[in-house]
């Protein structure tokens, strides 16, 4: 890497990454510790950044340019840091002053001052004062920061989607937040993640984004860090979608539905990959399917799911087969793992508010054999939830989100994979994918 502006502050985001992670300096780490840093700091910030990204990043491989903004921000952001900019900020280059000039002067000799009388009433009756105007200062600052600065009221903000449905999907933002203070920033966010939101003119009345992928966000006008405005903008697919991911902001590969939808199978093989000049080796693609329509009254806390997963043969750095499927609800998700069984250890279960981890639970129920058929079947009855695989009981767990619509499923593998028998059924009828 080259000796820039920009080459001292990632030296101390590297050793601050090191310091958090503790698994001692980076030069020592090997493709494996890459590959867990990767997958650490996408569950953390959403952000996709490849092995081989974290190694130039890490000086294990040589480069000549600096790296990405995207880059940059993810690591800012898995060390809890707004972005790249908040942690230069929090993270300023040492400057060098000068030594002080001491002038030497001949010692004068003045004659000895007279000592006050002190007041033992006047020094209390200051501190009284000076308690009263302390306290008054720590009221005053907790009271008025607790309110909110601005009056929704006094602002508007809604949106309209180009299409239907399919991806990409741009959203055309109308908004009105010229009653914003001259000094304060004015932003709008796509997502419940307010980390990425983007910068806007108070005095402009509209902002177009892409939308890469599908789901149920909650897209929000802010000023600073309060939100003013926010509503939710789902966006659909036209049956199943398959892509491989890409970092965030990046258009993904969009696979065609023609070459992965092989009724009653939906499959991205070897020949697909092939076809599209994605490499397997040495780390398979992240690859997403997704099927999310506008499905109404199948609730959160009542439905029984069911499906059918595989991946492809452990080869390169896929020896896990990590899979995940998910329930996308308004709002909300469940994300169910799925691997082999010597990699139980390191996976974790969120299901509609409910959370928990390898290193806190039993989630030994959820290893199989990947690259077989694997059955996943969900059973939730007035928030009771059982989750089977393979007809086995996996986990019992109390969802604890208040209840919410059903939209559609997400899966995540890596590599080859496939998905069939998929279903999902509610109160209001039984829809199958």
């Amino acid at each position: 890497m080259n000796t820039t502006a920009i080459h001292l502050p990632i030296i101390k985001l590297k050793s601050q990454i090191e310091s958090h992670l503790q698994w001692g300096e980076s030069n020592v780490w090997n493709n494996y510790d890459f590959e867990k840093l990767s997958e650490q700091i996408t569950e953390k910030t959403s952000v996709s950044l490849s092995v081989s990204t974290l190694k130039r990043v890490f000086g294990k491989v040589s480069y000549k340019s600096e790296p990405s903004m995207t880059t940059l921000n993810a690591l800012a952001q898995f060390l809890d840091y707004e972005d790249w900019r908040d942690f230069l900020v929090k993270n300023p280059e040492n400057t060098e002053t000068p030594p002080p000039i001491i002038l030497t002067t001949p010692p004068v000799s003045l004659p000895p001052l007279p000592t006050p009388k002190t007041n033992f009433w006047n020094r209390q009756r200051w501190a009284l004062v000076a308690l009263v105007v302390v306290s008054l200062s720590i009221f005053s600052f907790y009271f008025l920061s607790s309110k909110p600065k601005y009056n929704p009221n006094d602002f508007s903000f809604s949106s309209k989607t180009m299409l239907t449905e399919g991806l990409p999907n741009s959203v055309v933002f109308d908004f009105d937040a010229s009653n914003a203070n001259p000094q304060d920033s004015v932003f709008i966010s796509q997502s419940w993640d307010v980390r990425r939101k983007v910068l806007v003119n108070k005095n402009d009345k509209h902002h177009s984004s892409i939308y890469f992928y599908p789901g149920y966000f909650r897209a929000k006008l802010m000023i600073g860090k309060e939100i003013i405005k926010e509503h939710d903008i789902q966006i659909k697919t036209d049956g199943w979608l398959g892509v491989v991911e890409a970092d965030w902001g990046i258009e993904p590969l969009y696979f065609k539905p023609s070459d992965i939808v092989k009724t009653p199978i939906v499959e991205i093989d070897k020949p697909v990959f092939d076809k599209y000049n994605v490499p397997l080796h040495p780390t398979p693609p992240k690859i997403r399917l997704f099927n999310q329509k506008d499905l109404k009254g199948i609730m959160t806390d009542n439905f029984t799911f069911e499906t059918e997963v595989k991946s492809g043969l452990p080869e390169g750095t896929n020896a896990c087969q990590n899979m995940t499927v998910m329930l996308q609800a308004r709002n909300d998700i469940m994300m169910v793992p799925l691997t082999s069984v010597g990699c139980v250890g390191d996976i974790s279960l969120a299901a509609f508010g409910y959370f928990v981890a390898s290193d806190k639970g039993d989630l030994s129920g959820f290893g199989c054999k990947p690259n077989d058929w694997t059955k996943l079947r969900i059973e939730c009855k007035r928030g009771e939830m059982k989750i089977f695989v393979n007809n086995k009981v996996a986990y019992m767990a109390k969802i604890t989100n208040a209840s919410t619509e059903i939209v559609g499923v997400q899966y995540r593998f890596n590599g080859p994979c496939a998905v069939r028998n998929t279903w999902l059924e509610g109160n209001t009828g039984k829809m199958v994918f």
